[in-house]
């Protein structure tokens, strides 16, 4: 059984499994990999490291999602 962790997300506290990646979060909340921007405790996170970056318990995440339009 997998342990859970608290980490807050645009400033809404989630709980996830521990040592989830960027990745994992993005897949698990289901958006666009190619139009979101993320950064963990006030630093912008590349997409080449989504899938290494591990969070940690009581990450400040930030999630940006870029939508088409005008």
């Amino acid at each position: 059984m997998k342990k859970i962790m608290k980490i807050n997300i645009n400033d809404k506290d989630f709980n996830v499994q521990e040592s989830v990646t960027v990745q994992g979060l993005i897949d698990v909340l289901k958006l666009d990999i190619k139009s979101t921007a993320v950064a963990v405790n006030k630093e912008i996170i590349s997409k080449n490291s989504y899938t290494e970056f591990r969070l940690k318990e009581n990450d400040k995440v930030d999630l940006v999602s870029i939508a088409p339009g005008g």
